[in-house]
């Protein structure tokens, strides 16, 4: 929905965007609900088989936002072989008087389906059209919707239903007024979502004004039945509502999510209650979808899509671009949604991703240069530093993406930290890793003029694709080719914080694709406790292995002479562990003969029995980096076998880190 003219003192502004897209129980019938266990047959809301593809994403691979055009508060439906997004216009509020669709039978590749409903086809409906919920019962499509933003009940507007024979439409006004017209236990008519039970009864929960209502839905789906105590309205309100109400079934159980905040402000965020009944009580457990600056603010009006048949589950929501600041800029995304062996959902997260498959560069702004997005892969001619940068904000990041150059004697490569981008080659701050065909890899600073921090040879072929990654860690720059697990080039360099991710081309046309851009975990091991054998120097005890810096000198270091040195840390409790990294002796300034040439790092759940998990045999690196499967402990152990390259005894350790 959108905000209400006068909502009353205390409550935020009225939803603009009932997102929640109703999960498989609002479009499949009794037969094959969302509590259907993984296994069954693929069902579709006829009951016939479902004929449409079965995405197992970890989000909107091909990208964020999925359509072109702002929108806000989706609601799904599958029918037959297609997935349908249904959502408010997002426009000025007297302009909101239409509803277009999007069907796809990938989650990839989107058809729009313009005008499904408008207000020529509601006689009492003027503006304010939001959040439609669509639902299809006994070869009908239903399509729920609020119109004129009621402010009392003085006023004609409310919650109406439209019917059409066909998902795409052309929907009619079912019943010649609005189903609910008025206000009753305090919730404004607005935020529909409409869910089918097992056993064929049908709800519609609803609600803005921080007040939530559920209400039985006869089988004729166009008039209000009761509850057995002779109701009509009952109030279900969990704490923190404030609109944009979303139910759906799972594992027997109701969830109910909704909205909190206000529409227009970061605070947009959306929780989740469960209960063992339809109507509740709901009592909030947790918000589970919320702004992340530095991919996208106002996240939420969520809706939830189940692949009929299978445990894949999304959040499909909206959200504003961070450099937007129209109130009415929001854009559909959808992200993965899991849940935890109890059935509770797990904090999601909203990732950076393009394939291109979809054949655009939706979210992407060019400054120079020559784009398209075709076959796959995002393309750009030969210039003298033409961008592509997606609207993103991150500080410490990974940012991965397939490099292919196609001509040109230039580099092609990563922009990333960019802020105040305009056309020219230097003409941003931020830096800039590329790779050229004549066998190099650079790593630059850019503010109006260019500055190289650091280039090395690799083994690059015109035409040949290279995977190109960059992580930045406060200081700390990385950049690796191929081998992602030791660096090419490794810098120091604070200048820019934060700011864009993308790409850039210098004097060589190229092809990008499968760009991942994720937040560096912070280190499980940073400023934790830290243990070792005797340190060469009071200024170099463990503690400086685990503090986040090696730009201190030698002094920011652990360093022991002992034969047989040792590094422990306590991470405080027993973690999951995906990847350690590991700076030796080069990466703080020293020598490369100090790099420590052979070790092995173990775990241990309480100090005592310890599991090996890496073993270095032949390292001559300044960084190293082990990725580990199935790895899990309190404590983490580095033993040191072989201190250097050459006969110096002492081991040199500038930092140890260790990833979830």
């Amino acid at each position: 929905m959108t905000a209400s003219l006068t909502p009353p003192a205390g409550l935020a502004a009225t939803a603009l965007i009932a997102l929640l897209v109703c999960a498989a129980p609002a479009v499949l019938p009794p037969t094959a609900s969302a509590s259907t266990p993984p296994s069954a047959a693929l069902a579709s809301s006829a009951g016939a088989p479902f004929a449409g593809a079965v995405p197992d994403q970890s989000t909107a691979e091909s990208g964020n936002p999925f359509v072109d055009g702002w929108y806000a508060d989706p609601d799904v439906a599958i029918y037959g072989g297609r997935y349908w997004v249904f959502p408010t216009t997002s426009a000025r509020y007297a302009e909101q008087t239409h509803l277009d669709a999007f069907s796809s039978t990938d989650l990839v590749r989107w058809t729009k389906h313009p005008n499904v409903l408008t207000t020529a086809d509601v006689p009492w409906a003027e503006f304010a059209v939001w959040a439609p919920a669509p639902i299809e019962r006994d070869g009908k499509y239903f399509l729920y919707f609020a119109a004129n933003d009621i402010q009392d009940d003085s006023e004609v507007g409310g919650i109406g239903v439209a019917v059409a024979d066909r998902p795409e439409g052309p929907y009619r006004d079912a019943i010649g007024e609005p189903l609910v017209a008025a206000f009753h236990n305090g919730a404004q008519p607005i935020d529909q979502d409409v869910f089918i039970d097992d056993d064929g009864q049908a709800y519609m929960y609803y609600g803005g004004w921080g007040h939530a209502n559920v209400v039985k839905l006869n089988r004729d789906m166009t008039s209000l039945g009761t509850f057995a105590d002779g109701s009509t309205f009952k109030e279900i309100t969990p704490s923190g509502y404030v609109e944009g109400a979303q139910m759906f079934k799972r594992g027997g159980r109701y969830y109910l999510m909704w909205s909190e905040g206000g529409w227009t402000g970061p605070d947009y965020s959306v929780s989740y209650a469960i209960a063992d009944s339809p109507t509740g009580p709901f009592a909030k457990l947790d918000k589970v979808l919320a702004q992340d600056p530095a991919v996208a603010r106002g996240s939420g009006h969520n809706s939830v899509l189940n692949i009929p048949g299978t445990e894949t589950w999304y959040v499909v929501y909206h959200r504003r671009p961070l450099s937007e600041t129209d109130g009415n800029h929001r854009q559909l995304a959808y992200d993965r949604m899991h849940f935890n062996a109890d059935g509770t959902i797990r904090r999601i997260a909203m990732k950076v991703r393009d394939d291109f498959a979809d054949g655009n560069a939706l979210g992407w702004k060019t400054r120079g240069g020559t784009w398209s997005a075709t076959g796959g892969r995002y393309r750009a001619g030969s210039s003298p530093g033409g961008k592509a940068l997606l609207d993103t904000n991150f500080a410490d990041f990974t940012q991965d993406t397939d490099v292919t150059i196609t001509s040109g004697g230039g580099d092609a490569g990563l922009a990333f930290r960019v802020t105040g981008a305009t056309e020219g080659a230097d003409a941003y701050r931020g830096y800039y890793a590329g790779i050229s065909a004549a066998g190099r890899v650079v790593l630059g600073r850019a503010d109006g003029t260019w500055t190289q921090l650091g280039s090395a040879a690799v083994p690059v072929a015109l035409g040949k694709t290279h995977r190109l990654r960059v992580t930045a860690a406060g200081a700390s720059i990385r950049v690796y080719v191929d081998d992602l697990a030791t660096p090419r080039i490794s810098v120091t360099d604070a200048t820019h914080r934060g700011g864009a991710n993308g790409v850039r081309v210098f004097n060589a046309a190229a092809t990008f694709d499968n760009v991942a851009v994720d937040h560096l975990t912070t280190g499980l091991a940073l400023g934790r406790p830290a243990t070792g054998t005797p340190s060469c120097g009071p200024s170099e005890g463990p503690e400086k292995a685990v503090n986040g810096s090696v730009g201190g000198g030698n002094a920011d270091k652990f360093c022991s002479s002992v034969a047989g040195a040792r590094l422990q840390v306590d991470l405080g409790a027993v973690r999951t562990i995906g990847r350690f990294e590991v700076d030796h002796a080069q990466a703080g300034g020293e020598q490369a003969a100090y790099n420590t040439r052979a070790f092995g790092i173990s775990v241990s759940d309480d100090g005592v029995r310890w599991t090996p998990v890496v073993d270095v045999v032949d390292n001559t690196a300044a960084t190293t980096v082990h990725p580990v499967t199935g790895v899990s402990g309190r404590h983490v152990r580095l033993d040191v076998a072989v201190p250097t390259q050459t006969a110096e005894q002492a081991a040199r350790i500038y930092e140890l880190r260790a990833y979830g």
